[in-house]
């Protein structure tokens, strides 16, 4: 892979921040004047809130006077318009693919691209994912169903607009995703971080060797973990890659963030999808860099269902330092941190899922899975933690002394890292299962 040049687009992903933003604006006021002229529904959203394309004279305008998107206003759209809703932009007959959100947070809705979206889609994250370190020579496995998922999609994409082999595994046994990854010579695998401690539990239980593959990077999506460092060098030893964190919200394809090799935190590819990081209670409100808030995305180039300001309630931070790739993207130095509305409070402590996560892959003994259980206590939410046990660190009939330990070990680094000492409960291998897809591990009472 060496022979291979640094950069897909060494101008593009070179160019200095001034030439960038200018660049940024023009596509903006040609965007604001398409949807405007173009879709109602941006037409209407304008209107009520008393704000033309022409008022958009800066960068700081375009955040201080277009009002934002939200995922419950593009359901309402395609409620009253179905299928695709009144910002579809094009004519049906021009739609190329037609896939769907996750449903995460609830009824999932449409996403339909035209050919030429569908080719920038293809483009952009080729981009990306060179930048990742993926080439022409890479054996690119799927372990995302190529389905409705978007993120499995965008490296397909990515790999196909390169020239490189894919194999789409998605929905496979895992046990023969392994021996097709270890058969084929697969390079390089794009899935959740789930699913890829999934086939490293089922490789450890099968005596699968690891070592024969030729397996040099992941492409991870769909959740923070690989931008979580402990979870992130935890995937890193056990299968001795780089792995590569990237995605952002379904709604905005392509994706706008993805790391480089140097694994720094994901890139900020502005010039796809313009980024803000914005107050959560006021998206009219920028917040500084270094700082964290609420992520606003907006197409640049797409036609069909742009998103023009498109909350995604996600908290991120972005900083602007130098990477040691040459490339003038801003970074999100620790990821997507998390969802806004997943977010827990217990006793005045914010806490994300993904810092929970974050302690459990850094103690040592902890198995697959786990999941927290939250309750409303008086006005309060109190929570309990049960954590599979590592099979291969305690073996099938473990004394309940050495249980007792780890769990002590679990809450000593709950307690270091997300600033509480949940009450944790360590329980048998299997307990729970797997999360193949996006992971489902907080489990709230009725």
């Amino acid at each position: 892979m060496s022979d291979y040049r640094k950069y897909w687009d060494e101008e593009r992903e070179t160019m200095p921040l001034a030439d960038r933003k200018r660049l940024i604006f023009s596509r903006l006021t040609e965007q604001l004047d398409y949807v405007y002229n173009s879709i109602p529904f941006y037409r209407r959203l304008y209107d009520q809130h008393g704000v033309k394309p022409h008022d958009i004279r800066y960068l700081e305008d375009f955040t201080e006077k277009i009002p934002v998107v939200t995922k419950d206003m593009l359901k309402a759209s395609q409620a009253a318009h179905p299928p695709f809703g009144d910002y579809l932009g094009i004519d049906p007959a021009e739609i190329r693919q037609v896939m769907s959100t996750s449903g995460t947070t609830g009824q999932p809705t449409y996403l339909a691209l035209s050919e030429d979206d569908w080719l920038h889609v293809g483009e952009a994250t080729a981009m990306q994912c060179w930048a990742g370190g993926m080439r022409p020579d890479d054996i690119v496995q799927i372990g995302s169903p190529l389905a409705q998922f978007v993120g499995g999609w965008g490296v397909f994409c990515a790999a196909e607009t390169m020239g490189a082999k894919i194999v789409a595994t998605g929905g496979t046994d895992s046990e023969r995703q392994l021996l097709i990854m270890q058969q084929l010579g697969v390079t390089a695998f794009a899935s959740t971080p789930s699913f890829f401690f999934h086939l490293k539990d089922v490789g450890d239980r099968v005596n699968f060797d690891f070592d024969s593959l030729c397996l040099k990077r992941g492409f991870f999506v769909g959740e923070p973990g690989a931008g979580i460092p402990e979870v992130k060098s935890l995937m890193q030893d056990q299968w001795g890659i780089k792995a590569i964190d990237f995605g952002n919200v379904a709604e905005v394809h392509p994706c706008s963030n993805m790391e480089c090799e140097e694994r720094t935190g994901m890139h900020a590819w502005i010039d796809i999808d313009y980024t803000e990081i914005v107050d959560p209670e006021d998206p009219n409100s920028p917040i500084p860099m270094s700082e964290r808030g609420a992520v606003v995305y907006t197409h640049l180039w797409r036609r069909s269902q742009p998103m023009i300001r498109y909350y995604a309630g996600d908290e991120t931070m972005m900083i602007e330092d130098p990477c040691a790739c040459g490339r003038t993207y801003p970074r999100l130095p620790h990821g997507i941190i998390g969802r806004l509305d997943d977010m827990l409070i217990f006793r005045g402590v914010n806490v994300y899922p993904s810092a929970i996560e974050r302690a459990l892959r850094a103690t040592e003994g902890v198995g697959l899975e786990f999941r927290v259980f939250v309750e409303k206590v008086g006005p309060f939410d109190e929570a309990r933690i049960e954590v599979e046990y590592d099979l291969k660190s305690f073996g099938e009939n473990p004394a309940s002394t050495n249980l007792l330990t780890l769990s002590e070990d679990i809450r000593a680094k709950l307690s270091s890292i997300v600033g509480i000492r949940f009450p944790v409960d360590v329980v048998a291998p299997g307990t729970f299962a797997p999360s193949t897809g996006k992971a489902r591990r907080i489990i709230r009472a009725d």
